[in-house]
């Protein structure tokens, strides 16, 4: 089968790496994936605030301290223990090749979204990067704000019309009940739309959830009501001063058409974001930190980015914070792979490969014959992962490489490779499209 060009240039990437002793066949590629590789690099993080390989920060430090914005420690403090729960139960820290990351393994048996907050004050380029992110990553966003006005413009439909008009204009924030329902419904029918096959399939997809929390009340009101339906794995918080943020909004009232977009009402959300959500930032920031001193790792990374660039340069940074929460779940997928091989689970393999990988439609006697082939290298062995790297090559496609050594019950090493697996975001989500193997002493 002639593969498309994009397709190729990956399959080259990888065999460059790692001459192929063992392969297998790689399903077709989209012609229209074009790999970036100002987003590719091996993944360390290590929660200091800075670039993927300890480089510079790509990321804004906070502008401005706790005490510059007259925040109340305890106060934060407060609410931050309060909302540790937001992360769920259902994730955990774990480690691949001594890379550590988020499992998110249960999310997907028990059907919880993955949540990413996209905060930033009005005119910050929450709207604009997440256009960006859900064309790259298929992630799904939901503004509250959209939200909200789509309900206001039900009119007398809506029970909610006339306070929610009010709290816009006048730049407060809208009860958290009201924005709760309204982003749980949503949620729930994108989900739902995108396993029905509507638009573009993507299993496991994260959502993108702007404007929310925007205060205190918002955060008790999800860590109370939502972590049954969803896990926030991070924030991305879009850090620009007053004046950028004026001239932006200047700008958008020429077409946008909104109430709000005007100077007074401007400056009446810059300030209610940065007295009411600044500490929501602070407070999802010390929930971080407690969870670094307890397990190594945060389950939920908090990324300010600074907005005060062009939208290339934003989106830049706003890439490099993407890869490292889609990085999550695809080291959870290769780590899920290596243990159904090890326990000769095949319908865990096959759930985590896809179809045309299988060289068919799944069905149980082509899947055997395929693992049988190319992963059953002992009746009774196990595995053990060194040395992994993770190299994003866009928002759907993923190499994860390591050394794997294969040993029997009497702990013998039977065989000892060089393997990169090729991970493509699709309708079950990360799926397992192609691997090379090369043996240790030739790599």
């Amino acid at each position: 089968m002639k593969l498309p060009a994009a397709a190729a240039s990956l399959i080259i990437l990888l065999q460059s790496r790692v001459q192929a002793g063992v392969g297998a066949f790689i399903s077709p590629l989209s012609s229209q994936v074009a790999f970036s590789s100002t987003v590719t690099g091996t993944f360390s993080h290590k929660n200091d605030g800075k670039g993927t390989n300890g480089s510079a920060p790509f990321v804004s430090k906070a502008t401005l301290s706790s005490n510059d914005l007259n925040l109340d420690s305890s106060e934060i403090l407060q609410a931050a223990r309060a909302a540790k729960s937001i992360t769920t139960n259902s994730i955990h820290i774990s480690s691949f090749g001594s890379i550590p990351y988020v499992d998110t393994s249960m999310l997907t048996k028990k059907s919880q979204h993955r949540v990413v907050f996209v905060l930033g004050g009005p005119g910050a380029g929450k709207g604009t990067q997440s256009e960006k992110i859900v064309n790259n990553y298929k992630c799904i966003h939901l503004s509250v704000g959209e939200l909200l006005r789509d309900e206001r413009q039900r009119g007398d439909k809506s029970p909610h019309a006339e306070l929610i008009e009010s709290c816009l204009v006048a730049g407060k924030i809208v009860p958290v009940e009201i924005s709760l329902n309204l982003l749980r419904n949503a949620m729930d029918n994108a989900y739902q739309d995108a396993k029905n096959g509507k638009g573009n399939t993507y299993g496991a997809p994260i959502f993108l959830v702007d404007g929310f929390p925007r205060n205190f009340d918002n955060l008790s009101g999800w860590t109370r009501e939502m972590p049954e339906y969803a896990a926030v794995i991070g924030s991305l918080v879009y850090d620009c001063p007053i004046d950028v943020l004026e001239k932006r909004i200047l700008s958008r009232a020429e077409t946008s058409g909104r109430s709000d977009d005007n100077l007074e009402s401007a400056r009446k959300r810059f300030q209610t974001f940065q007295k009411q959500t600044m500490p929501v930032v602070r407070a999802l920031e010390e929930v971080e930190r407690m969870e670094v001193k307890e397990k190594g790792m945060g389950m939920i990374h908090i990324q300010h980015i600074s907005g005060q660039g062009t939208v290339d340069e934003v989106w830049d940074a706003t890439q490099t914070a993407m890869n490292e929460f889609i990085r999550n779940d695809v080291l959870t997928a290769n780590a899920q792979l290596i243990n159904a091989i090890d326990e000769r689970k095949v319908d865990i393999y096959r759930e985590l490969c896809s179809n045309e990988f299988l060289k068919g439609n799944g069905d149980s006697l082509a899947v055997e014959r395929k693992f049988n082939e190319y992963e059953l290298l002992d009746t009774n062995s196990k595995s053990e992962i060194s040395n992994a790297s993770v190299e994003v090559q866009d928002g759907t496609k993923v190499i994860v490489s390591y050394d794997r050594l294969v040993k029997d019950t009497n702990e013998k090493t039977i065989a000892e490779f060089r393997e990169s697996r090729v991970w493509s975001h699709e309708s079950k989500g990360w799926t397992c499209i192609h691997f090379v193997r090369k043996p240790l002493s030739e790599a």
